[in-house]
């Protein structure tokens, strides 16, 4: 059963969950508020009906008290005048002996009858006949000639009509409190819902329409404006990384496509009369090849890039910036004989928090990029010194430079400024955008200061272990 109620408000739209929850906690808080005022000045009442009993038994039996020596039940009798004067409505004073003869009384309204009970102490207690509640306070009352008990019934009327009419006043008010609640929490949950409903909308449209579509930022500084403005960030970055991905797409296409048509078209040369021509079979094999290594390599730095937007970055690692370098220099010096290069690196410098092999892998692209770029002037200078925690390595060669509107674009997939010149040199516009990758992912820097004609220098921040 439980259950099964619980499915079904679970089945509930949210709207109707949210004016039912805060109908609910209304209910429930102002039941509570009027259970206990209620009861507190059903409390206060009865306790002020005892203060005006007790003080008029007081009085009464003050009365008596002062003629306590003569007091006889002669006196008892003629008191009828007094109590008259002391009895208040609905309300009955009489005094007994200690047979339970009354010997007088006084009645302001209709009471039942209560049979006379003498008393050798003051007591108090309500009572209910016939339906009627009531409260009796009787008193014992001695005199040399005379001992009897004083007994004063308090009809409880008043109070009755008192705690209906608030009952009836706190039930009222409770509906009315109910009803408003819904009334306001269907409009406030709309209100605050409509939010929802845009950002529910605003997918459906994406669906429909593609990631263009974007929700309205409401006027308002709140939550729902701050979730809003995070949706269509959210959106913007997703539409962005759509594009680079459709872009990244088109562009591996096209650099798979020329290898690939050359190949082809070689091929069916050969195919058709080369492979009986040897100087034609040597030509297109050699170029075959070319293609081949090309492709290969283009092949590679698709894997690396792949691997330079997820690489494994573990807490621990490290590298010796200095060793490496002189590691590589010495290989390139070997590999680029008309090459100088110089080091200004200081050998004391603290450790890279970065694996060995994404450092050399950083270092390979740029220090390869200096030597493709490079004409006339075969001078590179790498530098390396502590700024802060942090160590900056720069780059720096004297070749063909870079115009300032494609530096911005440098970082880009398979971005290249001279597409000629580059499919030339061997490179594939892949290798700045995998150095970049590595160096964020690593919490690290990098950029580019470039005159065209003069050279280039790439500068990384790196942080220290």
């Amino acid at each position: 059963m439980i259950q099964r109620i619980r499915f079904r408000i679970t089945g509930l739209p949210w709207q109707t969950k949210l004016v039912l929850s805060g109908s609910t906690a209304i209910f429930f808080t102002f039941f509570l508020f009027s259970f206990l005022e209620y009861h507190t000045v059903s409390n206060w009442m009865l306790q002020r009906e005892e203060v005006a009993i007790n003080r008029t038994i007081t009085d009464i039996a003050t009365y008596y008290k002062d003629r306590e020596s003569s007091l006889t039940n002669k006196d008892i009798v003629n008191s009828k005048e007094f109590l008259r004067k002391m009895n208040d409505k609905d309300q009955l004073i009489r005094v007994y002996d200690q047979t339970g003869k009354i010997l007088v009384s006084d009645k302001n309204g209709q009471f039942a009858v209560l049979e006379p009970t003498p008393v050798k102490k003051k007591v108090s207690e309500k009572v209910s006949e016939e339906g009627n509640e009531a409260i009796v306070s009787r008193l014992p009352i001695k005199g040399q000639n005379f001992q009897g008990t004083l007994e004063i019934v308090r009809q409880l009327d008043n109070y009755h009509k008192m705690m209906d009419h608030l009952f009836w006043v706190m039930t009222v008010f409770g509906i009315a409190a109910i009803l408003l609640s819904a009334i306001s929490g269907f409009f406030l949950a709309n209100q605050l819902l409509k939010p929802v409903r845009d950002l529910a909308s605003a997918m459906k449209k994406i669906k429909e329409n593609g990631f263009q579509e974007r929700m309205e930022v409401y006027k308002q500084k709140d939550e729902l404006t701050e979730l809003t403005n995070v949706f269509n960030k959210m959106m913007d970055e997703i539409e962005k990384s759509f594009l680079q991905q459709k872009q990244f797409v088109e562009d591996a296409s096209h650099e798979l496509r020329t290898p690939v048509s050359i190949l082809e078209g070689h091929l069916s040369l050969l195919n058709r009369w080369g492979k009986k021509d040897p100087m034609i079979l040597d030509e297109s094999i050699e170029a075959s090849l070319q293609e081949l290594t090309r492709l290969k390599k283009l092949i590679i730095d698709l894997l690396e890039l792949t691997r330079a937007e997820n690489p494994r970055v573990l807490s621990g690692e490290k590298a010796n910036l200095p060793i490496i370098l002189q590691q590589l220099v010495k290989n390139l010096e070997m590999i680029h004989p008309d090459f100088l290069f110089t080091m200004e690196v200081d050998q004391q410098l603290p450790l890279i928090a970065m694996s060995e092999q994404h450092l050399q892998q950083i270092l390979i692209i740029l220090l390869d990029n200096s030597v493709k770029y490079s004409r006339e002037n075969k001078t590179i200078v790498i530098s390396a010194k502590r700024k802060g925690n942090e160590i900056l390595l720069s780059v720096m060669d004297r070749g063909i430079g870079i115009q300032s509107e494609h530096i911005p674009e440098v970082f880009n997939r398979f971005y290249r400024i001279d597409k000629a010149r580059s499919r030339e040199s061997g490179g594939t516009g892949l290798g700045l955008s995998i150095a970049k990758q590595l160096i964020e992912k690593n919490n690290g820097a990098i950029s580019i200061q470039s005159k065209e004609g003069i050279g280039t220098k790439v500068n990384i921040l790196l942080p220290t272990v």
